[in-house]
């Protein structure tokens, strides 16, 4: 009993793991629409791919200017070329995204149709497929809305990395990131080591201030004595003058024989020899 039990339960395992791994099962209207969508995703990804190398300007017999077009030009354009709806912007990005790939993976040289795979929800059909180029193997998405028009709404091509790729990337990220902590570190330790210097400097600076007001002080207080002495000696030469006048105007007077000095006025005097 316990032996047929064991034997029912791997089973009843095995049917589980064989559900899980088994795609999922869509409607028939639902899988007509991949379908629809499956068939367009060769000619979209060669369009995208001659536009960005210019080979599609010589097919349709003039230069296409993506970048200068509005999203309405591009959507129109895009419609006329791949005879299906497309979103300007999507459109746009996806022609950017092929043309940012192109410096490193270059041109695409198989679309492995085999290995495509579809997913379908409620408002996007999302279709993936893989592809070499000339530098490496990318997969590309391409986004549909799902409905009837199966409208561009995406796309993009990824660059697919090997194991060791991924390690020596994942290698040099930690390297980055530990360099930059380090860095981080040191200017913290030097701008906490500066908070000892400051002080100093302000109270070189503060030091400095208080040299030049004291000497600025002295200068201005020297600048006084000298002003003060001046005024002394001008009010003693003044004092002397009048003394002057008076001894001279008095010998005038006594000259001329009056008895007083009124009447006499010194205007000027002027040493002689």
């Amino acid at each position: 009993m316990k032996k047929i039990t064991i034997f029912v339960a791997a089973v009843l395992c095995a049917i589980g793991l064989t559900a899980c791994g088994s795609k999922e099962q869509y409607s028939e209207y639902q899988q007509t629409k991949i379908d629809a969508a499956e068939s367009n995703v060769t000619s979209i990804i060669k369009i995208l791919e001659y536009s960005v190398d210019g080979t599609l300007d010589a097919y349709y017999g003039t230069v296409i200017p993506w970048d200068e077009y509005t999203m309405e030009e591009v959507a129109g354009t895009a419609r006329s070329i791949m005879g299906t709806e497309a979103d300007g912007y999507g459109f746009y990005n996806a022609y950017t995204s092929f043309k940012s790939a192109q410096d490193t993976l270059g041109s695409i040289q198989n679309i492995d149709t085999d290995k495509m795979d579809a997913v379908a929800n409620e408002e996007q059909i999302i279709i993936t497929v893989p592809v070499t180029c000339a530098n490496g193997d990318a997969t590309v998405e391409i986004i549909f809305s799902n409905d009837q028009f199966l409208k561009l709404e995406s796309a993009s091509i990824t660059q697919n990395f090997t194991m060791a790729e991924k390690m020596e990337k994942g290698a040099l990220n930690t390297l980055i990131g530990i360099s930059t902590v380090f860095i981080v570190l040191i200017l913290i330790c030097l701008l906490i080591s500066c908070f000892g210097i400051i002080p100093k400097i302000q109270k070189s600076i503060a030091d400095g201030k208080k040299a030049k007001e004291e000497e600025k002080s002295a200068t201005e207080k020297s600048i006084d004595n000298a002003v003060n002495q001046i005024i002394a000696n001008e009010t003693v030469d003044e004092s002397d003058d009048l003394e002057l006048v008076a001894v001279i105007a008095a010998a005038i007077a006594a000259y001329e024989g009056s008895a007083t000095t009124e009447g006499y006025v010194v205007r000027s005097i002027r040493r002689r020899r």
